[in-house]
């Protein structure tokens, strides 16, 4: 009967824990709906420090948030990286998107707002050279390679010729830093990025597929008229220090 009242005590506190994550998301998502455009940009603002500064958000649902403002929210399966993305403006010639990433190492708990591709390519990057619009992130694959969690950030976006093209890349935890693993795709920054006709609803299993058992990444392919070819792909081995490639380069890619 002693364990009744500390029972009662974490159920009080988690209740009391998801009651507030509840109250900020509808408070947030208000501001963020308003037609207002310097209050809608303060609540977006606000938003992402809420999640940098919060770590219970990584659990999150957002169930909300998703279905009003498109949000997407994808998690690693080890549950250490979290990202989100939405596109903020669309019309028949543009699309914006933004991102937020979260990670843990260890004890610490880090967010980053902005460009995910900005974060990976870490301080010592040149800044300018380095192509600074957000994404959709739409999955996260997780490998092991030695004693190393390795994330595979699969993102796409769609261009003003209302065409789509969707990549992986390979990034790790080293430190509390988040940092894209170089050349990772046989001597390549990522894998995919080929063109193709798509509105953004072509289901991820259609474009990749990840055999964790086998170590293998499945890349899709197209035509000259960028059409995905159904069941056809770029085969990537995992090997002791990157990814090979198996499937020959075609004209296409």
């Amino acid at each position: 009967m002693r364990k009744l009242p500390l029972l009662i005590a974490i159920i009080t506190i988690a209740l009391s824990s998801c009651n507030k994550l509840e109250r900020n998301e509808k408070k947030y998502l208000e501001g963020m709906l308003d037609t207002n455009y310097e209050k809608s940009s303060q609540a977006f603002d606000d938003f992402c420090h809420w999640l940098e500064k919060d770590r219970s958000t990584m659990t999150y649902d957002f169930k909300n948030m998703r279905e009003q403002m498109g949000l997407k929210a994808v998690t690693s399966a080890d549950g250490r990286l979290r990202c989100y993305s939405w596109e903020t403006t669309r019309s028949d010639t543009l699309h914006i998107y933004a991102n937020i990433t979260q990670w843990t190492a260890g004890e610490n708990f880090v967010a980053y707002t902005g460009p995910i591709n900005r974060l990976l390519a870490g301080r010592e990057a040149n800044l300018k050279q380095v192509q600074s619009m957000a994404h959709s992130i739409d999955t996260i694959f997780t490998a092991k390679m030695g004693e190393m969690d390795i994330y595979l950030i699969v993102q796409s976006y769609i261009n003003r010729r209302d065409h789509r093209r969707a990549f992986v890349s390979a990034s790790t935890i080293s430190g509390i830093r988040l940092s894209l693993l170089p050349f990772f795709f046989d001597g390549t920054e990522i894998a995919g990025s080929s063109e193709f006709i798509d509105d953004g609803t072509m289901p991820i299993d259609k474009l990749f597929k990840w055999d964790e058992k086998a170590g293998k990444l499945y890349v899709y392919q197209t035509d000259d008229n960028y059409h995905v070819i159904p069941g056809k792909y770029i085969e990537y081995q995992l090997g002791n220090e990157r990814f090979t490639r198996l499937t020959p380069i075609s004209p296409n890619d």
